[in-house]
């Protein structure tokens, strides 16, 4: 699949977001349980975790994921698609997100059910039920402790690669930007920082929900 370069624009406002984070080092690891919980693909990055799917690049020590899958299926099995209206460039455009699932620690995949604002209502659901999250369905291990870091580094993204802040590949695009502030502590982007955010995708990779549909 030819390389599809991240836009500038966006590439300059992650760096600028992720000043005074944690180290890349960090970041690359995806070891703590900072990082349990994922960040949304756009559909560019969906077709790249689907590639790697059916060529043998997701394997889990404590999962196996359902095979020979089509795209449809895999996408609607593995993820929350969530359509976020966006302002900005002077057009309001919609963006379709895919929101990774997370794993139970008896194997079983959690939705986020709702139409309110998706991060909002998963921290809601895992504030009451802490129990239930062991961690993103594309981590290589479970977190047994969430919400406490258990400690264990040999666990990673399944989907990193070391060009993911340079080229759109299979890590989606809301990991790249999502950063912490220590290992427990997520770093909270600002509504406007947000919004920005979201009309660069809209902007540099339009019309996501005609062409998933």
């Amino acid at each position: 699949m030819e390389k599809i370069e991240l836009p500038k624009p966006i590439v300059d406002l992650i760096e600028k977001y992720q000043s005074g984070g944690a180290s890349k080092d960090d970041c690359i690891a995806c070891a703590s349980s900072c990082c349990s919980q994922g960040g949304f693909a756009i559909l560019e990055n969906v077709v790249m975790i689907y590639e790697l799917y059916t060529h043998g690049g997701l394997k889990r020590t404590d999962f196996e994921y359902e095979s020979n899958l089509s795209f449809e299926a895999f996408v609607k099995k593995y993820f929350d698609i969530w359509e976020v209206k966006v302002n900005g460039f002077g057009k309001r455009k919609t963006l379709t997100t895919f929101h990774m699932k997370s794993i139970s620690s008896d194997g079983n995949l959690i939705s986020i059910p709702g139409a309110r604002d998706y991060y909002q209502m998963r921290a809601e659901l895992f504030h009451v039920n802490p129990w239930l999250n062991k961690g993103c369905v594309f981590l290589s291990k479970k977190i047994d402790n969430w919400p406490r870091d258990d400690k264990v580094q040999d666990r990673q993204c399944l989907l990193h690669g070391t060009e993911s802040l340079e080229y759109v590949s299979a890590k989606p695009v809301d990991c790249i930007f999502y950063t912490c502030v220590d290992a427990l502590q997520a770093k909270a982007p600002t509504r406007q920082e947000t919004q920005s955010f979201l009309a660069l995708l809209a902007k540099h990779f339009p019309d996501s929900k005609k062409r998933f549909d």
